[in-house]
């Protein structure tokens, strides 16, 4: 069977393997080509997707504690690269760095306004580390990833609970909803369009066809009116007539 796997470094999620049962929020020691890391199980997942490594056990006391100590070198590791950073003047902010379970590789976060032209950088940071180097440009939305946080809804981030890849969200899904256009009302701690915006977007699109848009002229059972709300989940519609407002149900309208 296969496994979704979250890390807490801001990774992408990967898909693993293994004939083990493990339930969702365990946490495992996973192996691929390239590394070795400990996960959270997020989901167990199909057997069709590709298999990016497998699991190696549900993690022990051993592997926390390696886990601990892997966490105290990263952290140091960490104010070596902002220094050399600073050293090659390099306009770029560092935002995680962390080492695999097996040191193999050193994996260093960062934003920037423009592209960075690091090679230089990335020799002094081989040479230091004796170790494969990854740097990873990333934007406002990984961090939050990486970082997580508490999101509008009170609940955590979604990006940083289970999401894998970011999903697209324009502010069409928005109005496709009716939500109120104030983009402080609908950015995420990223300060980007919160992402569950799109998770019912299929629905409200799909429903929408069977509305008329705001505006039209629609026959009622009380005479002609004009449409000026609609209530996608409610399936009514707000309109106006000659001289006050009133709901009707989508059954009992026509338009014109």
């Amino acid at each position: 069977m296969n496994y979704e796997i979250k890390f807490t470094h801001g990774e992408d999620n990967l898909f693993v393997s293994s004939n083990s049962h493990y339930a969702i929020a365990d946490i495992v020691v996973i192996k691929t080509e390239k590394y070795k890391m400990m996960g959270r199980v997020v989901r167990e997942a199909s057997t069709d997707l590709a298999s990016e490594g497998y699991i190696v056990s549900q993690a022990n006391v051993l592997d926390f504690e390696a886990a601990d100590k892997v966490a105290q070198e990263s952290d140091a590791a960490k104010v070596l690269v902002k220094r050399l950073v600073q050293d090659h003047k390099l306009d770029m902010k560092v935002i995680e760095v962390k080492y695999t379970l097996d040191y193999k590789r050193l994996y260093i976060s960062f934003t920037a306004e423009h592209r960075v032209d690091f090679r230089t950088l990335l020799k002094d940071l081989a040479s230091h580390f004796k170790t494969r180097i990854e740097l990873r440009q990333i934007g406002s939305r990984d961090v939050a990833k990486t970082f997580g946080g508490i999101g509008p809804c009170g609940r955590p981030l979604c990006c940083s609970e289970f999401m894998g890849e970011f999903p697209n969200v324009s502010i069409k899904m928005a109005k496709n909803q009716a939500l109120s256009l104030n983009q402080s009302k609908l950015n995420g701690l990223c300060g980007r369009l919160m992402c569950c915006l799109s998770y019912e977007d299929d629905f409200y699109r799909q429903a929408r066809k069977n509305f008329p848009d705001f505006g039209d002229t629609i026959k009622t059972t009380d005479g002609q009116a004009r449409v000026i709300g609609l209530n996608i989940l409610s399936n009514t519609v707000k309109v106006r007539l000659d001289n006050h407002i009133q709901d009707y149900d989508i059954s009992e309208i026509e338009v014109v």
